[in-house]
């Protein structure tokens, strides 16, 4: 079984006006199918970081990067932008949904703007990703009509539209009160049992710990903590 993401000695420097500074150290990381893997840290520790670079939208300053067993390390920016369309679905702090639109449509919207239109099939594929996540009598309810965890389940249907082989999650609850943080960690936890996908979920905040299968924390760029390596040893 190959990790949905590898990484071998990836590091990232920053120029802030003045001198070049080291954000991420080298580090080396795999993550697994069927995991939902929890990057921990405070502001400013490079959790983030380390989130864009396994996402492909930000460049390594050293290092090489595996996605799905294939090397992206160097690709061009179009080689890029295919990978990410077909590996992964990203989930933000934010729902982002448009307010002009259904919940349906919103999901739909990244798929059809790939292509023009909706791909056949793909809404019937939106209506069951809406039923698996307990949001199917809400697809024709407009945004403002949804719960801040309603709107977050239909960001992750649109996410899992791509069937992608990652699902990146940056602070999906923050926004959230108790019982829709609740709610959408669940969804994700059920949605990391997949065999065929893994879940990766960056946060600050600890009441997200107990959902991890594996936990991470990073401190001043760098692997403080590794649950996965106490289990193995």
């Amino acid at each position: 079984m190959e990790p949905v993401i590898r990484l071998e000695g990836v590091a990232r420097d920053f120029w802030d006006g003045v001198r070049r500074r080291r954000v991420l150290q080298p580090t080396d990381l795999e993550f697994w199918p069927g995991e939902l893997t929890v990057l921990a840290g405070p502001s400013g520790s490079g959790k983030t970081t380390l989130l864009t670079i396994m996402g492909l939208v930000l460049a390594p300053s050293a290092g090489r990067v595996w996605v799905a067993g294939e090397e992206v390390t160097g690709l061009s920016e179009d080689a890029l932008a295919t990978v990410r369309l077909k590996r992964f679905g990203f989930v933000f702090q934010s729902a982002g949904l448009v307010p002009a639109l259904s919940a349906l449509d919103n999901a739909l919207a990244g798929r059809s703007i790939q292509s023009d239109r909706v791909a056949p099939g793909l809404r019937e594929r939106a209506l069951e990703l809406f039923d698996e996540l307990g949001i199917a009598d809400y697809a024709r309810a407009m945004p403002t009509q949804l719960s801040g965890g309603q709107q977050q389940r239909v960001a992750i249907a649109r996410a899992l539209l791509g069937e992608p082989a990652v699902l990146l999650c940056d602070e999906p609850t923050s926004a959230l009160d108790v019982d829709s943080s609740r709610v959408v960690l669940d969804t994700l936890k059920r949605l990391a049992r997949d065999p065929k996908r893994g879940v990766v979920l960056v946060t600050h905040d600890p009441r997200v710990f107990p959902y991890a299968d594996r936990l991470v924390k990073i401190e001043d760029g760098r692997i403080a903590s590794d649950t996965k390596d106490k289990a193995e040893g």
